[in-house]
């Protein structure tokens, strides 16, 4: 059963939201100036921390998606960067302007917090979504298990480098160029997470 994400805004109970970009995100567009550019989207954006991070780069148009209306309209709310906006949607239902029309996603949170049944379907949204050899940039999380969260007990859900490689390559529809474990990341996720460039193929 998926969680009522916008409740959980409504709620103010977002532990996933950190208040500040992903680190391996920061880490990545300082070590690679220039390399993300043109159209780029988030999925589960939440308040688009990591949306600004991006919009910071020249040459960068990015659009947020989530779920919640309410974190879009939040998220509307904070000063604007660059050329950013964001969009209430569902990555699974993109409309026809949204179909090959990015050079670059970004995923942070999306792939660890849907079904692990609907993440086949994940990889053909963000290949329909990308243009012909636009990029997808991930950090994955490996091993979100503590306490609190069990196997099978999700969201987050975890995931492998071996699954990651059978779900996105093993399709045919992409191809990794990259991957490695960040060297930084929030508190608490030091090497549980994989960062995963990868290249749609035609």
């Amino acid at each position: 059963m998926q969680p009522d994400w916008d409740q959980h805004y409504l709620d103010e109970h977002t532990p996933w939201d950190k208040g500040e970009p992903a680190p391996p995100l920061v880490n990545w567009l300082a070590a690679h100036p220039g390399e993300m550019t043109g159209r780029v989207m988030v999925p589960g954006c939440g308040l688009g921390h990591d949306v600004r991070a991006i919009a910071s780069e020249p040459g960068t148009e990015v659009v947020g998606l989530d779920l919640s209306p309410t974190a879009v309209k939040m998220a509307r709310e904070i000063p604007q960067i660059h050329r950013e906006r964001y969009k209430e949607g569902d990555l699974f239902d993109l409309p026809e302007g949204m179909l090959a029309a990015f050079d670059w996603i970004w995923e942070h949170t999306c792939f660890c917090a849907i079904p692990p049944e609907l993440r086949d379907d994940y990889v053909r949204a963000v290949w329909t979504a990308l243009k012909p050899g636009g990029q997808l940039l991930g950090v994955f999380y490996l091993d979100p298990y503590d306490d609190e969260h069990q196997p099978g007990g999700g969201p987050p859900h975890g995931s492998s480098q071996e699954e990651l490689i059978d779900r996105f390559e093993k399709s045919g529809r992409f191809e990794i160029v990259e991957r490695q474990v960040p060297a930084d990341a929030y508190e608490g996720r030091e090497n549980r997470e994989l960062l995963v460039r990868m290249r749609r193929l035609d």
